[in-house]
This record gives C-alpha cells, structure tokens and sequence, in this order.
C-alpha cells in the first residue's frame, strides 16, 4: 500500500454560542489509557480500565482581536471551569473528531521579536466521537 500524506486539519471551539476557528499551529488529540497487569497462576492478564484523553494545542495568540479565542478561553475558565467546550478537530477531508474539553487559561505573552503564542494542554471530557467518512 503507498504512503499517504496527510496535510489538512482544522480546529473550531465552540463557548457560549460562539464558535472559534484557532489560528492553531499545532494541534493533538491523544490518549492515556489506564491498563491494570494481574499475574495469575496462568501468566499476565491484562485488564483495560479508562482513557484519558488530552488535547494539546499551540496557537498565534489573539488577545485584544474582535471575537478572541483567548479571551474566550479566559472567560469560560473564570466563570464555568467545570463546564465542557464543545470541540471539533479535522484531520484530514473526511476524518472529523468532536469532543468536549474542560476550559483552562491561556498563557500571555512569548519571547521577542516572535509573535505571540498559547500552548494549552486540555483535559477531554470521555471519549471523542469519530467521523471516518
């Protein structure tokens, strides 16, 4: 089978009714399973018992632009810690996943002459839904 490249993705957050399409640099969904390891008189027996998923972002900053993410962020964190955001990450055409991530704060600031940026590690909330149409 050939090597296929992969190069499309996107990413929108949605908080509050309003939707947010990141200037996103980087962007992975990535999972942490839990797999307990019992011997038993016939050898290993492993049992899996949870995920956890996280979603690691790095994006241009935005503070201070109409509609910012990052005011956004900051907002919903402040507000409703505990209240999920509903999140959709493409992959590639056709490879569509949707979760819903805890708020957290973003940073401010980054090093000189560079542009700013904002690296967030979210907490995923169950499992992500997958769309491989």
């Amino acid at each position: 089978m050939p090597t296929t490249v992969i190069t499309g993705r996107d990413v929108t957050f949605t908080i509050g009714g309003n939707n947010y399409d990141a200037q996103a640099t980087s962007a992975v969904l990535s999972n942490s399973p839990t797999i307990e390891t019992y011997q038993t008189l016939d050898g290993k027996v492993y049992k899996h018992i949870d995920d956890q998923f996280t979603f690691d972002v790095e994006m241009l900053a935005d503070w201070g632009a109409t509609g910012s993410l990052c005011e956004g962020l900051w907002n919903a964190t402040e507000s409703a810690p505990n209240t999920g955001i509903s999140t959709v990450m493409t992959a590639a055409s056709g490879a569509t996943f949707t979760f819903q991530i805890l708020p957290a704060f973003p940073s401010v600031g980054g090093s000189a002459p560079d542009a700013q940026t904002v690296s967030l590690s979210f907490t995923v909330i169950g499992t992500p839904a997958e769309n491989f149409a």
